[in-house]
């Protein structure tokens, strides 16, 4: 099962680094027109700021459904095999990343009900 779980593994990590490092730049072209905003035209500053809560609400929610999408892809992977210990195998491994997208989905939620 090694052989199964590294690749694994390498994928969620990029999933991750993917996630993280798309963050990273919209967070700074966000902030780079804010700057721009403010020196040429502060005026249109509270026009943008309005529209920073409407910035794509599924945006902090995907890592969660990618690690939900990694464990269904698991099952479904561990109830296609044929020998019982892989199954079972299979199926444990799937709780991981199906624990960790639940947990990425609920904060999320709890994260936007709060002020």
């Amino acid at each position: 099962m090694v052989e199964l779980f590294v690749p694994l593994g390498g994928m969620a990590m990029l999933a991750v680094i993917v996630a993280l490092v798309t963050r990273l730049i919209g967070t700074g072209l966000l902030h780079g027109t804010i700057r721009r905003a403010l020196r040429d035209n502060p005026d249109a500053v509270p026009r943008l700021v309005e529209q920073l809560d409407r910035s794509q609400p599924w945006a902090d929610a995907l890592l969660g459904w990618i690690f939900i999408a990694f464990a269904v892809a698991l099952v479904v992977l561990g109830l296609t095999e044929p020998d019982g210990d892989d199954r079972s195998e299979l199926l444990r491994a799937a709780l991981l990343p199906a624990i960790v997208g639940v947990f990425v989905l609920a904060f999320v939620r709890f994260a936007r009900k709060t002020p």
